[in-house]
């Protein structure tokens, strides 16, 4: 159970560095600098797609948790509050960064 809630950690993290630097991106692309607002943009897409490969790795050790024991509700429940604000913030930063 520890290592999920590290990984979610994990994931949590990569997310606020991708939102930072998305937020950067639409800062420095409305002044109209295109070298750092492309640098920034490049960055929030890399912190993505890490959170992305940590939330791949959680699903697979939550699928081998399952096959070994069921468990608790209260576990499911924080992955799924997990997964639902990775799933929604993800979008969040995806749409700053298609401006």
């Amino acid at each position: 159970m520890k290592m999920i809630k590290k990984l979610v950690d994990c994931i949590e993290e990569e997310l606020e560095g991708a939102q930072n630097y998305a937020e950067k991106y639409v800062e420095y692309k409305a002044n109209g600098n295109t070298k750092w607002s492309g640098r920034f943009k490049s960055m929030a897409e890399d912190e993505l797609q890490h959170s992305n490969l940590i939330h791949e790795l959680a699903v697979e050790e939550i699928s081998k948790l399952r096959s070994v024991y069921e468990p608790s509700q209260e576990m499911l429940d924080k992955w799924d509050k997990a997964h639902t604000k990775y799933v929604e913030k993800a979008a969040w930063i995806k749409q700053m960064l298609a401006l």
